[in-house]
């Protein structure tokens, strides 16, 4: 008799496996997230004040940070090295978010202020995210079309993500490009989300921790820059 265990998709699993499941995705979130914060405090307090002074060594960080999130940590992830690469990632994904941070308190110069937008960005952040969260759970949806259309813009994006921190796009440009970068990074969310509920198998948790993870920073990051380009006008 074979005791093989038998992996299944969490929306196929059973009632109690999967909410241990869709738990333990929170519980990785949280804390790619919780990990992510620290980072990013204190790269906004110590790394950016330093480095923004040379956009070459700027642009070397953030993208440095950027493509490690996105590749190396994420292989080591769905590899040998889970928690390690859990904490690699979410973490340098947080020293380039430390530079928007920086940015959005103190480039305008009033620092009230851009304390309130970023609260402001990371409540929509979260209540978007929540509402994708209930479309998603309630059946599958097939996001196909959506997928290739990601495929083919998300790292162009990311690319000027990173870019425009340091050459920053302004007027009405630079407020196109906010609304289109936020729209495809919700597009990006939903199917992550999407994915996650629906097909992950369930011994997958922290890979669905991680993915949400990033999806939920490049969300904050794009409506946080959407709502600076708005106060700037």
């Amino acid at each position: 008799m074979s005791n093989e265990v038998v992996l299944h998709p969490a929306i196929e699993a059973g009632t109690e496996q999967r909410s241990e499941f869709l738990r333990a995705v929170a519980l990785w979130t949280f804390g790619g997230l919780s990990i992510t914060a620290v980072v990013s405090l204190l790269s906004a307090m110590f790394i950016a004040p330093a480095v923004l002074r040379n956009w070459v060594a700027s642009l070397l960080v953030i993208y440095g940070s950027m493509i490690l999130s996105q590749t190396l940590a994420r292989r080591m992830v769905y590899g040998t090295s889970k928690v390690g690469g859990f904490v690699l990632g979410t973490a340098a994904q947080g020293v380039a978010l430390g530079f928007l941070l920086f940015i959005a308190a103190f480039g305008a110069g009033d620092t009230g202020q851009g304390f309130q937008i970023i609260g402001y960005a990371l409540a929509m952040t979260v209540l978007s995210t929540l509402a994708m969260l209930v479309y998603v759970t309630n059946e599958k949806h097939e996001f196909s079309m959506l997928r290739a259309g990601l495929s083919m813009v998300f790292l162009p994006m990311l690319l000027l993500m990173g870019l425009q921190l340091v050459f920053p796009i302004g007027g009405t440009l630079g407020v196109v490009i906010a609304v289109v970068f936020v729209a495809v990074s919700v597009g990006s969310m939903l199917y992550k989300l999407n994915f996650v509920v629906h097909s992950m198998s369930t011994n997958m948790a922290m890979e669905g921790g991680y993915e949400l993870t990033l999806g939920i920073v490049v969300l904050f990051w794009n409506v946080l820059s959407l709502l600076l380009r708005l106060r700037r006008r």
